[in-house]
């Protein structure tokens, strides 16, 4: 019995070891024999020019509901992109709005810097949900490029011109951007989105990035598979439609995207029980990806997508082993110990729905929450409690804004 433990603790202690530690490593070693440079793209100045006829048909599509607060800047945004007009679609779904997201959208496609603009708002009465929109929406697309952004992320200007350039390629089929925030962020949070943002990095210089920021993508139009409709991280799933086809999800970091709104604490906690629980719904889907054929996509869906939802239960299996071992070895005690402390310690900030003021103790906090909430999201995921509809929750500012729950 206590060889099972032991051999339970290693293996699971390992795991969370590789996962969090290990991975990164081996990534950056991989990713030195693979870097490449980004391909240049054209530069047009907003001038019209001859080459624009070499540039894709854009259709850019938002889903909405009750973004009053953001729409008009994310219009007066998307006027100031440099992508040539007629070729340039773009669509405002408002799904089930009960704001007045449609009309502030309108107003300011209207203005005169905005007229130049082809905009459809659509307004659907019900709430039908964020995959039903993008199913209906992209299928309805006649265009070569499809780009999906969050109403309250802002773009860079030449955004579509560096997807189209890395989407010329045959071999590419979806384009992602950086991630970045107007608010500052708390230290666990800066440490977090600098950790993804360079596992994307270097995924990307691998071909195999799997997953991109719901923020802003891009991908061939005919390259969509409609989701299904219970999808909950349409994110993922939607580029890794297309990666199973053969063809490379990239990351480019020169595609900006800058998140307006600042999240409460509760509303992060919310948002990251929504995306474990995602995550666990993907892991279990694209199982398939773990097949040795994908190469070097297999190696990244399973050291990181496929093995994080998986982490609250390696957390368990140590603290518990580690508790029943003390009465066996002496030093499982301070570990046990540690452990119960640092959990007790996450939970009461969760429960205060604050942040510690300590810095080291506030990236803890941050790591260890995020595993709480995959915890949460892992149960609620495995009894049926993602719905998939959008729900308001408060942000920091007194705002509204929708997220999928």
């Amino acid at each position: 019995m206590e060889w099972l433990l032991l051999s339970v603790f290693l293996i699971a202690s390992f795991i969370v070891i590789y996962h969090h530690v290990g991975y990164p490593v081996v990534l950056k070693w991989l990713a030195k024999q693979g870097q490449t440079t980004p391909p240049p793209y054209y530069h047009r100045h907003y001038r019209i020019s001859p080459l624009d006829h070499m540039l894709p048909r854009v259709c850019l599509i938002m889903p909405a509901h009750n973004e009053a607060a953001v729409i008009t800047d994310k219009i007066h945004n998307l006027g100031a992109i440099d992508y040539p007009e007629n070729k340039l679609k773009i669509i405002v779904v408002c799904d089930g709005c009960t704001d007045d997201t449609a009309e502030q959208a309108r107003r300011a496609a209207s203005q005169i810097e905005n007229c130049h603009l082809d905009i459809e708002v659509v307004e659907k009465p019900q709430n039908c949900g964020k995959v039903a929109v993008l199913n209906e929406a992209i299928s309805l697309c006649q265009c070569d490029v499809v780009a999906l952004s969050d109403i309250s992320a802002l773009l860079s200007t030449d955004s579509l011109l560096v997807a189209a350039a890395q989407l010329s390629y045959e071999e590419t089929g979806v384009i992602c951007g950086s991630y970045h925030f107007f608010h500052s962020l708390s230290i666990g949070e800066q440490a977090y989105w600098r950790y993804q943002r360079q596992i994307k990095t270097q995924e990307s210089s691998l071909g195999a990035t799997l997953g991109v920021h719901g923020a802003f993508y891009a991908f061939r139009r005919d390259l969509f598979e409609k989701l299904p409709p219970d999808t909950i991280n349409d994110d993922f799933t939607l580029p890794v439609s297309i990666v199973m086809q053969g063809y490379q999800c990239l990351y480019d970091e020169r595609i900006m995207a800058l998140e307006l709104e600042q999240a409460c604490n509760e509303m992060d906690f919310n948002r990251r029980k929504r995306i474990a629980a995602g995550n666990v719904q993907q892991a279990i889907r694209h199982i398939g990806l773990l097949n040795p054929k994908f190469g070097r996509i297999a190696f990244n869906f399973l050291s990181g997508k496929f093995l994080r939802p998986l982490m609250p239960v390696f957390f368990t299996l140590i603290l518990i082993s580690s508790g029943l071992l003390m009465q066996h070895y002496l030093v499982f005690t301070p570990i046990f110990i540690a452990q119960l402390a640092v959990y007790i310690f996450t939970l009461f900030f969760i429960l205060l729905k604050k942040q510690p003021s300590w810095k080291l103790a506030r990236i803890v906090y941050y790591i260890m929450s995020g595993h709480v909430a995959m915890a949460v999201g892992l149960v609620r995921y495995l009894t049926g409690l993602e719905s998939g509809q959008w729900k308001k929750v408060a942000s920091k500012d007194k705002r509204s804004r929708a997220i999928q729950n």
